[in-house]
Parts: structure tokens; C-alpha cells; sequence
């Protein structure tokens, strides 16, 4: 599955040259900026205020009129990309759109309209060089969760870290915890299993991005939302539970560093992430 875990070690070494040059006031900026976690009301205002979209069409959309005009869809489209439930390469993540509405109980058919409607849409490929096929699209898939799964959410969502803001969480630890460039440059694989200072530093991110808690461990429901796309979510999660249930009784439990360690990084280490993919790519 992929996971934290392979990320810590491959991200640290990918990105020790920008911490090093990264001031650590504007790490604490970006840091505050990066924790905010937008309501979908929030952040259609964002949206609209970076696409210069009038007060007008605000009220319109607040009363649930969704109008099909250009408009309409260029912030749709905004606010996919902005909570990170729509990509222009790669389409709608279902799952991340799903946590912006609740469904009521006493509809036992709102998946399957929904499926059957998304199926249509998907009829159209996703050209991300086509600027308005890709607001159509991003439009029209909301529309199939909006008309179909049930009520918005007005309350805050996980939206998942991108490269940037797992550097500011890294580098903020880095800086709490005293923990230097140079204590994490030359470790061996064999070396990490032994190294606290790694050790807190992994379960300091954990905690920062809240993907872990001493009280409740990995919380694999933000930990599939924020690595597992491309996974079938059921599998992802059960691999996710058994793993943590097996170190959970380990001898690491009594430090609390050496226990998420483990449960981070031993039950999330076989498979590559999208951000350590986009890393590789960058350093060909």
C-alpha cells in the first residue's frame, strides 16, 4: 500500500537542500496558511475572489442554483483543485468528494445513482489542455454527488498535503525538536530502525498532519485519503489495520517515538506515493 512511511526517509533526502534554505519565519508563515483546512463554503469564496467572480453569483449559488454557464464551472473546477478532490490529469477522487456530503441513512440508492452518473460523464476523457472540457467535466462530476449523494457538509474537511506543505510540516518539526540537515543526511536503512531523533521526527509529522495520535494511533481513514489514491480502498485499509494491530503489540509500545515509527513507517513502507514519484521525476 503506500503510505507515510515510505515517504520519510526518501522525502527528507530529496528535499535537504530546500530545507536548508528555506527561512524558518516564512516556514512558520506557510505553516499557519498550509494547516487551514477550508470549508467548502470557504472555499468557493476563495475561489471566486481569485477568479474575480461578482458577489452576485455568490448568492446565486448559496441558494443551491447551480447554472450550467461557463462561469459556474471555472469555480466549480476552482474548488475541486482547491480541496484537492479534482486534477486535470487525472479526474474526480471520489473519495475526497464523498467527505463534502452526507447521505441520508434511509437512502439505500444514493451510490448507485451516483455511480450511474459518474459512469455517464466518464463517457468524456479528462484533456488537461483543454480548459473548458476539463471545467465541464469537473462541473458535471460534482453535479452527479451534488443531485445524487446528498447534502453538503459545512464542516471542515481533511484536504491532503501537497509536496510543499509536507516540507513546511517536516522542516517546523525539524525546528522544534532540534533536529538537524545533518542528523538525517547520512543515515543507513539499518541506522533508522535505531534512531530516535528520526523516530520523533516521524511521529512529529504524524501528529502535525494529524495522520497519528498517541491516543488512537494511525487514523487510516486520512491515511488512505492522503496516500492511497490509485488503491482499492478496502484492501488498503484492511492491510492497514492488520499491520498496525501486529506492531501495536510490539515491545515499542512504551515509547511513544519508536511506536509511531513503526506504525508509520512499518505499515506504510512497500509502496511509492505520488509525491515521492514527482520527486524522482524532478531530480532526472
Amino acid at each position: 500500500m503506500a503510505g507515510f512511511g515510505s515517504v520519510v526517509m526518501p522525502l527528507l533526502l530529496l528535499l535537504l537542500p530546500l530545507l536548508l534554505m528555506l527561512d524558518q519565519s516564512s516556514v512558520c508563515q506557510g505553516l499557519q496558511l498550509c494547516a487551514l483546512r477550508p470549508t467548502f463554503d470557504e472555499a468557493v469564496e476563495e475561489c471566486a475572489l481569485l477568479l474575480s467572480i461578482c458577489p452576485a453569483k455568490l448568492v446565486t449559488l448559496r441558494v443551491g442554483n447551480l447554472p450550467s454557464d461557463a462561469e459556474t464551472k471555472r469555480l466549480i473546477r476552482c474548488v475541486g483543485v482547491r480541496c484537492r478532490f479534482w486534477s486535470d490529469y487525472t479526474g474526480l477522487r471520489q473519495d475526497l468528494v464523498a467527505r463534502y456530503f452526507v447521505a441520508d441513512r434511509n437512502d439505500t440508492l444514493c451510490i448507485n445513482r451516483t455511480t450511474a452518473c459518474l459512469e455517464s460523464v466518464a463517457k468524456r476523457s479528462v484533456d488537461p489542455f483543454d480548459r473548458e472540457n476539463c471545467c465541464d467535466l469537473a462541473y458535471r462530476s460534482f453535479l452527479c454527488y451534488y443531485h445524487n449523494y446528498g447534502n453538503l457538509r459545512r464542516t471542515r474537511q481533511f484536504i491532503p498535503l501537497d509536496r510543499m506543505q509536507l516540507v513546511h510540516v517536516t522542516a517546523q518539526c525539524m525546528d522544534m525538536l532540534q533536529i538537524s540537515v545533518e542528523d538525517l543526511a547520512d543515515l543507513t536503512v539499518d541506522e533508522m530502525d535505531d534512531s530516535d531523533r528520526l523516530h520523533c521526527l516521524v511521529r512529529c509529522i504524524g501528529i502535525r498532519t494529524e495522520l497519528y495520535s498517541d491516543k488512537m494511533g494511525v487514523n487510516v481513514d486520512l491515511m488512505y485519503a492522503q496516500y492511497g489514491e490509485g488503491y482499492t480502498e478496502k484492501n488498503y485499509k484492511a492491510n492497514a489495520y492488520r499491520c498496525a494491530k501486529q506492531y501495536s503489540k510490539g515491545k515499542s509500545s512504551d515509547n511513544l517515538c519508536r511506536r509511531a515509527y513503526h506504525l508509520l513507517y512499518k505499515c506504510f513502507e512497500h509502496v511509492r506515493n505520488p509525491i515521492t514519484q514527482y520527486e524522482l521525476e524532478d531530480e532526472v
